[in-house]
């Protein structure tokens, strides 16, 4: 590398011949001197192999420069002056003095102005021209500059660098991209996507000059696996740049994505641009721009290039070059099955005591999610045993990002034991349990999945008066099946955001596609309703809404439960679309009785508890007994003894009371004289 600076400073030294005094020359006697000729210049060899005949790598480096230049002399002097002033910086301020430039900038005109010394003028500007399109990557001309005789250089090291064999990205790029090599990274024990990285690099081998892989999917789907597995199989070093760290709102900017052009003109690695998304309000197509400018930038280089992209972006409609777009889809039950093993094999040591069939059926997650909760398994329980409900834990610990507001966690607070239903109504939930549990066996194992493609989703209609156990029965799903719970209310889903419920609905789905939680509508005669006839706009839009309700809810891999207190409201059109209905009614004397005993254990003190009377008596739903219950037991708690039938018939007249409902003490049959001192406490003070 000093053998080519020095060649600059010959050049220099030559060219300021006449030109400047002695003292100039005195100032400089380090890098010029006033007794070069033009026969010593042309002494020196030319050819790159001749010129590191001792140094066969560094030639071969220099060759690839020589080359990208085609041995342009004007172009090759202005690699050589970049490499001076990088070696030694009073290059620059020899540059401002000797040719009038404020800033000692290295210039295309300066270069051929050493190049040719007999040049006093520009006279072949396309000679220039051509030389300045061959250097301006590699010494990073400034893209803003008013032309291209003037736009200055800056030498910046990397050609230095590169020269002395350091192979690893610029520098300046080192916090914006990563470098994959085939031949350091062992290939993956399990490869979903095998036959299709095997089908990109046959196309890519076979097709000349540029050609994109456009790979998309969400994040962590496995995108930039598949490009890494493409690459392997070409046999060829991948440089990966995060698309959103080179651009400011989806647009290129010149100076990174500059520096990573450089870095493809000294190496024939491939480059992959990760994580161009669609920005919802690009109105002004400035995706399809940006796509065409790679295009033209990439095209020069003749070899493939790699693009991961959201589900929602095109290309191939934007660019000419061949594209091979690859979708990368959910995971089917039978995958996720196996990338839980697999990947349990690589981080635990073992699947063996994992429930990979239990975490497929339940949790619709990527493989790098899968990845991720697995790596924080190894930490917390690096030997087992692996409980379901711990990995669940995590799971929901990876997938929440808190980004949705607009939904409201329920903890599981219940279980079978605790929902005292009818028979038939216990079956119904239970069934529905099944489906999700065996979802696998059904829609996989006998072949149904490509008969029914919306098979996973399990829908069910909640409907009964309030506080007969329709929440309760949510938890109590949910607990049994370890998944989480998120409540949204209809109504104020309506209410609040007229005119965009269909978007507050998409978040919803879309949050729950991706953390696999049940989503519990509450209120849902807000939206299903009768239809009507559409007399305006708002009619029109309601309609709208409920259908775009519907069709997510069937899309939806996982488990939809609305709730209702008013079944009569909703379209019987709408309730034929759920998979269960279960109508929860006020329940009789004999469920009553099993309530008042389940919310009364034997650990309360009690003392002449009449259950039969309570249950025969008073015709409530389940809610109001365990009000009930709770009160009495606090107002049992304040008078230092055990619960009695005074405490619950205070609580039961307190409950009515509550409701707006006046109950006599003859109401309460034999223990109506148990109200008496409540009553009497409560009369107004008629004393003056």
């Amino acid at each position: 590398m000093k053998r080519l600076a020095a060649l600059a400073a010959l050049r220099l030294s030559l060219y300021l011949k006449g030109r400047v005094d002695s003292a100039f020359f005195a100032r400089y006697s380090r890098l010029i001197s006033p007794d070069v000729t033009r026969e010593e210049i042309d002494s020196c060899p030319q050819e790159p192999e001749e010129l590191f005949s001792d140094d066969p790598p560094l030639a071969s480096r220099w060759r690839r420069l020589f080359d990208l230049c085609g041995g342009n002399p004007i172009a090759l002097t202005a690699i050589q002056l970049a490499l001076l002033i990088e070696m030694d910086e009073r290059a620059l301020s020899l540059l401002r003095e000797a040719f009038g430039q404020p800033q000692g900038a290295l210039t295309i005109e300066i270069a051929a102005r050493v190049a040719c010394p007999g040049m006093e003028s520009i006279e072949d500007l396309p000679a220039v021209r051509r030389a300045f399109d061959c250097v301006e990557l590699l010494l990073q001309a400034q893209p803003d500059a008013s032309g291209f005789l003037r736009s200055p250089f800056a030498p910046d090291g990397r050609l230095a660098a590169w020269l002395s064999g350091d192979d690893r990205p610029d520098y300046a790029l080192r916090h914006l991209c990563t470098l994959f090599s085939p031949r350091t990274e062992p290939a993956p024990a399990f490869c979903r996507l095998r036959e299709d990285a095997e089908r990109a690099a046959d196309l890519l081998s076979r097709t000349d000059g540029l050609s994109l892989l456009h790979i998309s999917g969400e994040p962590t789907s496995g995108r930039r696996f598949l490009v890494r597995e493409t690459a392997r199989l070409l046999d060829r070093e991948v440089l990966f740049v995060p698309y959103g760290e080179i651009s400011e709102h989806n647009r290129l900017l010149a100076a990174p994505w500059r520096r990573i052009l450089r870095e493809l003109l000294l190496s024939d690695r491939l480059l992959c641009l990760c994580g161009m998304e669609q920005e919802a309000e690009d109105r002004s197509g400035v995706l399809p721009a940006q796509l065409r400018i790679l295009e033209r930038d990439l095209r020069p280089f003749g070899r493939p290039a790699f693009l991961t992209t959201g589900e929602t972006v095109r290309v191939i409609p934007f660019v000419s070059c061949f594209v091979h777009a690859v979708p990368i889809r959910a995971c089917s039950m039978r995958d996720s099955e196996a990338l839980w093993q697999a990947l349990a094999r690589e981080r635990l040591g073992t699947d063996e005591g994992l429930p990979a069939r239990e975490l497929a059926g339940k949790m619709t997650l990527t493989a790098g999610q899968i990845d991720r909760i697995l790596s924080l398994l190894a930490r917390t329980h690096p030997d087992g045993p692996w409980d379901a409900k711990e990995i669940f834990r995590l799971c929901y610990q990876v997938l929440d990002d808190g980004r949705y507001q607009n939904i409201r966690f329920v903890e599981k607070t219940f279980s079978w034991d605790d929902l005292q239903l009818e028979p038939y109504q216990k079956e119904t939930l239970q069934a529905i349990c099944a489906q999700v549990e065996h979802q696998g066996q059904v829609l996989d194992d006998w072949g149904l999945r490509a008969k029914y493609p919306y098979g996973r989703c399990v829908s069910a209609l909640f409907s009964g008066p309030p506080g007969t156990g329709k929440t309760m029965a949510a938890q109590v799903l949910a607990a049994a099946l370890g998944l989480e719970l998120y409540k949204i209310d209809l109504s104020q889903v309506v209410d609040k955001y007229i005119g965009e419920t269909e978007k507050r609905l998409r978040e919803v789905f879309d949050r729950a596609e991706k953390s696999n939680m049940i989503l519990f509508f509450d209120e849902a005669d807000a939206l299903l309703g009768k239809r009507s006839e559409v007399k305006d706009a708002k009619d029109k839009y309601a309609n709208t809404e409920v259908a775009y309700l519907l069709q997510r809810m069937e899309e939806y891999s996982g488990i939809v439960l609305m709730a209702t207190n008013l079944a009569a409201n909703i379209d019987s059109a709408f309730v034929r679309r759920f998979r269960y209905h279960v109508s929860f009614t006020l329940p009789g004397k004999e469920l009553r009785l099993r309530l008042w005993r389940s919310v009364l254990p034997a650990s309360v003190p009690q003392k002449g508890i009449d259950f039969s009377y309570l249950a025969e008596r008073f015709e409530l739903p389940g809610s109001q007994i365990k009000n009930i219950a709770l009160n009495a037991c606090y107002r049992a708690a304040a008078d230092g003894g055990a619960l009695t039938m005074r405490h619950l018939v205070e609580a039961v007249f307190l409950e009515r009371q509550k409701e707006g409902k006046v109950m006599l003490a003859g109401e309460f049959g034999e223990y109506g004289n148990l109200l008496y001192d409540l009553l009497e406490r409560r009369q107004p003070d008629t004393e003056t």
